[in-house]
This record gives structure tokens, sequence and C-alpha cells, in this order.
């Protein structure tokens, strides 16, 4: 057990010098390292970070990002990947509050050093209980368009990749015709079509749905590696949605353009890529949060689509991740009580949290 004297001074034992997620490794369990302001700016201007998360490091003028033993298994896979093989899909879980948001951040900011395009959808269920305005397609029968959420998710992918898209050069590989005078014909940039979803909001479920395809050709044919990374998978297959028709039934997430065109990409039928999903009871309505673990949340169609896939869970806090963060929390003045410096005032917080990561966080927002 770590023990700590009232007077004891708080070192640095839980920071690590090493930036670079892809150096990351079991020596570096438990330490936090700092994130930059432009990669915090390129990677989660368009969501990533939890928000009571985001607000946290906004408040301390610092993202800082602990190092856990999910990361780390899941680091060590990725680097030792045959991308020659069919992709592997990697699912983490646990109880909801305990890391699993964070993780996928870590992966990200791992998947941008490594070289690899992005793509992130950030909390699936703000598409299915939060809409901004779904419509009928146009080109899928029965099928719904979120033309305002496409705009915005081009916009985060091209944040995400732009500097990289633009050496990659990629090209589209067949002709896209939109409308009898507007097309991006084959051998377009890419770029072409993130634009034209973006200007178009009425194009821009299409867009993704096209980019994602030439991206999984792409990466088949070797012209670049590809990190799927999408959070709450599992809204994906919810029994329920907030959309609705003309007559008020509603709208099942299965019967959305997006859910097709990312269901396609999380598919193992394709290589030189990696696919990263959590599954989350906040994900899915009230009545389905009893279990946290796969098998439960993904249910049958959700479990059936991914299987074969590799489970990591993100549990609590060890004792050495708790005292870290309480580390972190006193070194940045946001838990100030003097009493957090000794072992009964931390054997109090332990107890209280019972070393759950979001109820320590606003355990000692007032503390």
């Amino acid at each position: 057990m770590i023990r700590f004297s009232p007077t004891e001074t708080i070192t640095n034992t839980f920071r690590t010098n090493e930036l670079d997620p892809i150096n990351h490794r079991k020596d570096h369990d438990g330490r936090f390292y700092s994130i930059s302001q432009s990669v915090k700016k390129q990677l989660f201007s368009g969501g990533g970070l939890p928000k009571e998360y985001k607000e946290l490091s906004e408040t301390l003028n610092g993202l800082s990002i602990m190092v856990r033993k999910p990361a780390i298994e899941l680091i060590t896979y990725l680097n030792k990947t045959n991308f020659d093989a069919p992709v592997n899909r990697y699912v983490l879980y646990g109880k909801t509050g305990s890391g699993k948001s964070v993780s996928l951040a870590h992966i990200l900011h791992y998947g941008s050093n490594a070289g690899m395009v992005l793509v992130h959808v950030p909390w699936v269920p703000n598409w299915v209980r939060f809409p901004k305005g779904c419509t009928p397609s146009v080109i899928h029968p029965n099928k719904y368009d979120h033309p305002i959420e496409s705009v915005e998710w081009l916009r985060h992918f091209s944040t995400q990749n732009g500097p990289l898209m633009q050496k990659l050069e990629l090209k589209t590989t067949e002709t896209y015709a939109w409308s009898k005078r507007e097309m991006t014909a084959v051998g377009s940039p890419l770029s072409e079509l993130i634009d034209l979803g973006m200007n178009r909001a009425k194009h821009a479920t299409d867009c993704v749905t096209a980019l994602l395809c030439e991206l999984k050709k792409a990466a088949l044919s070797k012209r670049c590696r590809v990190l799927v990374v999408i959070d709450g998978f599992n809204s994906f297959f919810s029994p329920k949605s907030r959309v609705r028709r003309e007559d008020k039934s509603i709208v099942l997430p299965t019967e959305f353009v997006l859910t097709d065109a990312f269901l396609s990409l999380t598919r193992n039928d394709w290589n030189n890529g990696a696919i990263v999903v959590s599954v989350d009871a906040s994900a899915h309505p009230s009545e389905l949060r009893e279990s946290p673990l796969p098998r439960y949340q993904l249910g049958k169609q959700g479990f059936e689509h991914l299987d074969p896939f590799i489970p990591i869970e993100v549990p609590n806090y060890s004792e050495k991740e708790f005292h870290s963060q309480i580390d972190y929390y006193v070194e940045r003045n946001w838990l100030q009580q003097p009493k957090a410096r000794t072992e009964r005032g931390r054997a109090e917080l332990s107890f209280t949290s019972g070393n759950h990561p979001l109820s320590l966080m606003k355990l000692v927002a007032p503390y």
C-alpha cells in the first residue's frame, strides 16, 4: 500500500516525459502524459473527449491523459499487428464513467502519430438521440440521412487528417453522380468529396458513405493505413431513436444511411487497418443498462457483426492509478484540501468514489 505522511510533498512520479503514445508500455502505467494544444485542437475539436473531462482540462489549463493498462494492451496489439491480415477488431467495455472514451482518445493520438488515417465517431448516440434533422434518403429507399451531422463529421475528419490526406494524395476510384449537373469524376482528389459534402448538406451523408468506401479500397491497395475509432458503437443497434417518420413511427438506427456506412467499414473484409470501438450502457435506453458486457450491450445482431473481436475491459482505477490521479489534482491545485496528502484523506476519497474515475472527478470538484 502507498503511504503518505501529513506533511509529505507530492513528487512528479505520476508523470512521464514520454509524449509519444507509440512508445507507451507497462513502465508508463498509471502516469500522465501531456498533449499539446495543437494536437488537442487537431484531434478533439470535433469531439472525442467527455464533456466533464474537456471542461476540467480547460480549467486546469492543459490536457493530460493517464496511461492505463487497457490502452497499453491495445497499443501493444497495434504495434505487433500484421497489417496484411484481415483487420482486427477491439471492443472496449466497462462501467459508464470508467474511462473508455479517454482510452479511445489515447488511441486516437497513437493513430495520428503512427501516420494512420483516422475515421473517428466521437459518440454514436448523438446521431440517435439528438438528431439535428433527419431526412428521407433520395438514393437509398426507406433509409434516412443526417445532413447536418454528416457535414460536421466531414469537417471533423478533415481537421483530424488534413495534412496527412494532402500527403497521401488519395483519389476516387469511381465516378459519383450527385445530380444531373453535379458529379465527382473518377480520379478526383478525395478532398473534393469532402469539400462537396461540407458545402452541400443535401449530399453530405452520401459523401460520407463514398469517402468510407474509398478509404477501405485505399487501405486494401496499401495506399494508406486506416484506424477506425467509434465510441458508443452499440447505439447503432439500439431498439429506439428520436427520429420519427411523418406518421410518428420510430426510425430505427439500422435505418440510417450513416449506420450502413460505418457497419460496412467495421466488417473484417479488408486489411491494412484496425478497428477500435467501445460499448457503453449509456449509449442505450435506460431499460437496457443491466450489464456492461459486450454480449449484452451489442445484442445478437451487433455481436454477430463484430465477432470475432478482442474484448478489453476498462476497469475502475487500480490503487496506483488512484494515487496518480489524486497527485495530478493536487499538482494542478484542483484538490487543495491538506488531508488529500494524507493516507486517511486519500482512503476516504477512495472509499467514497469506489475508485471510479468519473465519480472521483465529481467528488473532488468541491473538495
